[in-house]
């Protein structure tokens, strides 16, 4: 068995220096390294894994239990996306703009962020960009619940023509499938890979004026089945935007994980100036199995008040 090293603990870097602190041969370039632990899960291990100092205040995946691919079942852990060369400023913890506690993330993405991922292929290479965290695989056959709130200031660019995704859930070995985009107008909308009359089904959640400049409290309920009697329900600040019934998992694997953050693909079909950057902040992340695991009461809220 692999021997699982102690979390190292890296110092806090300036600006100048951030760059030149890479981690076990990766370059984590974050200027924000003060605020997370970044550690090796085994001495040969080249994956940045990390968590926010923070803790709970950030995101609580104390009521769920990960798996490998192997199947043993762990703790649940975070990984930075890209792994390689991250964007500068890419993701940070701050102050100014919280939902709950006292400190939420900021992701920020812009015009040729695109790192490094596994086994050296590049975002720019094939149209992405990216600022985001993803986490380990969970057992997904059955009922999850799911709390985050997310807050996009009004000056955050999203260009036309991008496919501009700021949460995801994506299987282990498969495809995404499900993703919070901001549509073509500015929308939020859900999309399905699973359920769509041709490639996928896209929903509708809120206007672009209904969710920007103010923190939304999303709550989801999944049922993970490879088969037309999963069901997904999303409540946003306690209102229900979507809610249906459909196959919600791939027939080719029971594990799926996570993704939050800046995720931009297509982006050679954006013709035009310089783009601006993205900007999202995210607050009280958490998975249960029940609603009453994910201590909505936190956010001043209720399983109670959901409609």
């Amino acid at each position: 068995m692999k021997k699982i090293l102690t979390a190292v603990i890296l110092a806090t870097t300036t600006a100048s220096s951030a760059y030149a602190n890479g981690y076990n041969g990766y370059d984590v370039n974050l200027d924000d390294k003060k605020n997370f632990e970044f550690y090796s899960m085994w001495a040969d291990d080249p994956t940045p894994w990390f968590k926010p100092k923070d803790g709970k205040d950030l995101i609580d995946l104390s009521q769920i239990d990960c798996q490998w691919s192997n199947g043993k079942k762990t703790d649940c852990k975070t990984i930075i996306s890209p792994q390689q060369n991250f964007p500068k400023d890419g993701m940070s913890v701050q102050s100014d703009i919280v939902r709950s506690g006292k400190v939420a993330w900021k992701f920020k993405n812009g015009q040729g962020d695109c790192g490094i991922r596994y086994k050296g292929e590049s975002d720019c290479d094939t149209n992405r960009e990216r600022s985001e965290v993803s986490m380990q695989t969970w057992p997904s056959t059955g009922v999850k619940w799911f709390k985050f709130s997310m807050y996009i200031p009004k000056e955050s660019a999203f260009d036309f023509g991008i496919s501009n995704g700021v949460w995801q859930i994506h299987s282990q070995g498969a495809n995404v499938d499900f993703m919070m985009r901001v549509g073509l107008a500015g929308e939020l909308k859900w999309v399905d890979w699973h359920n769509g009359d041709w490639f996928m089904k896209e929903t509708k959640m809120l206007d672009a004026e209904d969710f920007r400049d103010k923190w939304i409290d999303f709550v989801l309920q999944i049922d993970f089945k490879n088969t037309k009697e999963g069901t997904i329900k999303i409540w946003a600040n306690n209102k229900v935007v979507v809610d249906y019934s459909g196959r919600t998992q791939f027939v080719n694997t029971d594990q799926q994980y996570m993704k939050f953050g800046i995720y931009k693909s297509n982006i050679d079909r954006y013709i035009g100036p310089d783009r601006g950057d993205s900007i999202v902040y995210y607050d009280a992340i958490a998975i249960g199995d029940t609603c009453k695991e994910l201590n909505l009461e936190n956010e001043g809220n209720s399983c109670k008040k959901l409609k």
